[in-house]
């Protein structure tokens, strides 16, 4: 083989490699196709920029449809993240020897699809609420276009007085939600 067609074996591996790890076996074949029909135009502009229009219409396209599957295939990940932040929080406001009023809240403020926060009405280290992320507007909006809400708020709420808990959820129909709207 002369050298060109060394380079350009080189190349449609190096296309396929990072199509194939980036967006899986679809983009793997697709991305080696789009830099396969651009390697083959004859305006310089585009044969010198190839690598750059490659990427553009050749693997952003994939991770962006790819992305929201992927987050959303992991909701019981992230579910257990939640109850895992609102548990810890309610160990450190009982294990806490400082007065509610100066405890300062260190949850985490949530993940992908989950937003954590202290109810404004409600003393620190008394409440916690976890409520799903809704998806509107914005760029996020157009990833999750397609999204089934198949996830429901949690709570965790301390007597201040016993240091007992109470767990509770919004839909015992939905993925870590109990019977009896508990968890």
């Amino acid at each position: 083989m002369n050298n060109k067609d060394e380079t350009n074996l080189l190349e449609y591996s190096i296309a396929a490699f990072i199509g194939g790890f980036l967006t899986g076996p679809g983009g793997l074949f697709l991305s080696t196709l789009i830099f396969f029909l651009i390697s083959r135009s004859k305006r310089d502009f585009i044969y010198k920029n190839k690598w750059a229009l490659w990427a553009i219409l050749g693997i952003f396209p994939f991770v962006l449809t790819t992305y929201p599957s992927i987050v959303l295939s992991r909701n019981d990940i992230y579910i257990k993240e939640v109850k895992r932040a609102l548990n810890d929080q309610a160990l450190k406001c009982r294990i806490s020897e400082f007065a509610t009023e100066r405890m300062r809240s260190q949850i985490s403020p949530g993940n992908a699809l989950y937003k954590t926060y202290i109810p404004q009405a409600q003393n620190e280290c008394t409440t916690y609420i976890s409520q799903p992320r809704k998806f509107k507007s914005g760029f996020r909006s157009i990833l999750f276009w397609s999204r089934n809400s198949d996830t429901t708020w949690f709570q965790i709420e301390l007597d201040q007085t016993t240091g007992e808990a109470q767990k509770k959820c919004g839909d015992s129909s939905k993925l870590g939600c109990n019977e009896g709207n508990t968890w």
